[in-house]
């Protein structure tokens, strides 16, 4: 859903487009990394621990094993994620192109939001 939000960030045009790891790197580590619960959600082991602090490299090949990589096989061919570039294969015509990006992005932050707060609140419990 992080690659999807970033990916939203380009406008209702522009955001069902195909990206590449590096392209989305520097927004998916700055949104986990922003609050501290997130960090301490998604970059929680040995190996992403490592990647609080930001390394542009390192977090898009985070990015092409999980969640492009996952993503995308298990789609069912919605998503493709081949020479490095992930794809959403859809088409989208003009007059529909504001409600489709209105409704993803809310399912998009509310999936987002579910997450984290669920995780949060199960840490919290503990």
């Amino acid at each position: 859903m992080v690659i999807l939000l970033s990916m939203l960030q380009r406008g209702k045009s522009k955001w069902y487009h195909s990206t590449t790891p590096e392209e989305v790197a520097s927004f998916f580590h700055q949104y986990l990394t922003e609050k501290e619960y997130r960090k301490k959600i998604d970059f929680n082991d040995k190996e992403t621990k490592k990647l609080w602090n930001y390394n542009k490299e390192k977090v898009s090949k985070l990015i092409d094993r999980m969640p492009m990589s996952k993503w995308s096989g298990s789609s069912k061919g919605l998503v493709t994620y081949e020479n490095n570039v992930f794809k959403i294969n859809i088409y989208v015509q003009k007059e529909d192109e504001d409600i489709l990006y209105e409704w993803t992005k809310q399912i998009c932050l509310y999936r987002l939001h579910y997450h984290f707060e669920r995780k949060a609140n199960n840490t919290t419990k503990k």
